[in-house]
């Protein structure tokens, strides 16, 4: 009996021993005396939440401990991918993010028929299952038990992922080619094309093809076409990428308790900013292009600008009036159907000349007693990768008979049906439109990046009162941060897309170094959007000076207008709002020529000597 009593008294012991050992390990004692001690002074209102609040303080950092995707949808009614990010925060398994995506971007034109867009339905299909898979599958078991908070080593994760993937799908290529080539098939068809789609490096950089096209009066001119990039084949299920990236972020800022843009602006700049300030929306009223009605092409979309420093909450105000406008002023010439905006809401008239939608917009402008050119501008997106015509064969070209094709050269922009442009014309086009219009302040994609000399004359004849940004001349943000800006090609701006295989790191990194190259920051929108508001926090954290969110109608994009302005009050209520600058238009100045060699100086000047013999 004393034997059994002796040994609970010693196991009492040794028990209160370890006791005193795990709190004084974890510093419970010393905190329970100094937050005991203060809170009597502090008498709070609520003292468990005050505590609670206190040792929350002291809490292991909250880790991701589960990634579980499924379908969505977007705006248009096409399959998506919805995701939840779990992490645990003081011991319990919380939702921390839910996310989605926007669809996957359709390459086929807007009129295209029904009928055509099976195929690529099936793609987007199998994409979606393809990420849905590897969200619930390999992402999630990478991702646990890493903090949300470290973006740049989630989306280091999700790359390494996606780059394993990569290689074992350009391995499986090969051994293909090379069994049906020892089979004597033919080893250098589609397997060995598709395999170097995979990698990006189909057909490595294709040649310069040189072609004749003929001017007024007979002469020919010569054309060097040189070939677009080959375009990146991203594998199935890419987006599960971006769409882990974006939930990791979210699932940070929910687990620090702080605003979505507060954290995103701590990743972009090492800390919260003081102040902060909201991006200028470029806002599109009108859509034309090759896939409109009407002989317009070189005009995708007519945007308008309000001026800086202009409250958001105003400033939207008048876009919705703007679009009001031209919505009205088509009805009474075309009747109702003319108010049926497209996919990202904007109109769609049948224009033959750009002057139609800049005119009607500045009129729009001044009806509500604004001018032009001051209190608000416009912007235009040319897209000129669209217009032009590499292959003549590619795209019909617009005709005033139906079913019947018009001539088409290659090497040529189609600005108009009927009315093709070398580069060299292009520039002077653009150039004696824009004298026309100074309320354009930015154009978008005027030509392909190719023709590189003649983006450069064009850029030294209007920077320096309107910008001249990129979008599709450039890759992907993480493509453009391995790649050396140099000075035979610049811009005024770039825009920049979260989407498929763009983490968040990538969109911010991108950011900063063109930020560093004198460039202005477009954060835009998808066309599959859904009403997740993401980019609108996006857009303030990163500081961006314009967010390029489509037409003022529709559930998808009213959620990121109605998000901004939330944003601008709670800015305002903290006193921390700030608005950008006057508009800058730094001068692009094409990079200076070689100098001549020593034998060619001599050449060129016998050249000049026979011209001038031959004139007179």
């Amino acid at each position: 009996m004393a034997s059994a009593s002796t040994r609970e008294a010693r196991e009492k012991y040794e028990l209160k021993q370890r006791a005193v050992k795990f709190y004084d390990e974890n510093g419970v004692p010393k905190k329970m005396e100094e937050i005991l001690n203060s809170m009597f002074y502090d008498n709070p209102d609520d003292v468990y939440g005050h505590l609670a609040n206190y040792f929350a303080h002291f809490a292991k950092t909250p880790l991701i401990s589960q990634v579980s995707s499924r379908h969505g949808f977007d705006s248009k009614g096409q399959t998506t991918v919805q995701t939840d990010m779990y992490c645990t925060v003081r011991n319990d398994k919380k939702l921390s993010a839910s996310i989605v995506s926007s669809s996957t971007n359709s390459s086929l034109p807007e009129n295209t028929k029904p009928e055509d867009r099976e195929e690529e339905d099936k793609s987007r299909e199998a994409a979606v299952e393809a990420a849905i898979a590897l969200l619930n599958g390999d992402i999630n078991t990478r991702l646990q038990g890493v903090d949300p908070g470290l973006q740049s080593d989630v989306d280091n994760i999700l790359m390494k992922l996606y780059n394993e993937l990569k290689a074992e799908e350009d391995e499986r290529l090969a051994k293909e080619a090379a069994e049906l080539a020892a089979s004597g098939g033919d080893g250098g068809s589609p397997v060995k094309e598709e395999e170097a789609s995979i990698s990006g490096k189909k057909g490595g950089k294709s040649s310069a093809k040189t072609v004749q096209n003929k001017k007024k009066g007979g002469k020919s001119v010569t054309v060097v076409v040189v070939p677009d990039d080959p375009k990146e084949k991203l594998l199935p299920g890419a987006g599960s990428v971006c769409v882990a990236s974006r939930a990791a972020c979210t699932a940070a800022a929910t687990v620090k308790d702080i605003p979505l843009y507060q954290h995103i602006a701590a990743l972009r700049f090492g800390e919260t900013p003081k102040d902060m300030r909201l991006p200028i929306p470029m806002v599109t009223v009108i859509q034309s292009g090759r896939s409109a009605p009407g002989k317009l092409n070189c005009v995708k979309e007519f945007m308008v600008v309000p001026k800086p420093g202009m409250p958001l909450s105003e400033s939207l105000k008048y876009c919705q009036k703007i679009y009001n406008y031209v919505t009205k002023n088509f009805v009474t010439k075309s009747g109702m159907a003319a108010q049926y905006g497209n996919d990202i809401g904007a109109l769609c008239p049948s224009y033959d000349k750009p002057e139609q939608g800049l005119d009607i917009l500045q009129d729009a402008i001044t009806s509500l007693e604004l001018t032009p050119g001051e209190d608000f501008f416009i912007a235009l997106n040319l897209a000129g990768k669209e217009i032009f015509d590499y292959d003549p064969s590619s795209a019909p070209a617009k005709s005033d008979f139906p079913g019947q094709g018009m001539h088409k050269e290659k090497g040529k922009y189609e600005v108009m049906g009927g009315q093709q442009k070398v580069p060299e014309d292009l520039v002077e086009f653009w150039v004696e439109l824009l004298g026309r219009y100074p309320s354009v302040i930015a154009i978008i994609d005027p030509m392909r990046k190719q023709e590189k000399e003649h983006w450069m004359r064009l850029c030294d004849k209007i920077s320096d009162r309107c910008l001249v940004i990129g979008n599709h001349a450039y890759p992907r943000p993480g493509l453009l941060l391995e790649e050396e800006l140099t000075e035979e090609f610049k811009t005024s701006g770039i825009v920049l897309k979260l989407d498929q295989l763009n983490t968040v790191s990538d969109i911010l990194d991108c950011a900063k170094k063109m930020e560093e190259a004198d460039n202005q920051i477009v954060l835009t929108t998808c066309y599959g959007e859904t009403t997740d508001t993401f980019l609108a926090d996006m857009a303030v954290g990163m500081n961006a000076r314009f967010f390029k969110i489509g037409a003022p109608v529709r559930g998808e994009r009213i959620a990121q207008f109605n998000r901004l302005i939330q944003i601008e009050n709670q800015l305002k209520l903290e006193g921390r709002l700030a608005y950008h600058g006057e508009n800058v238009f730094p001068h692009i100045a094409p990079p200076p020529l070689p100098e001549p060699e020593e034998g060619e100086e001599v050449a060129q000047e016998e050249e000049k000597k026979e011209d001038k013999n031959k004139k007179k």
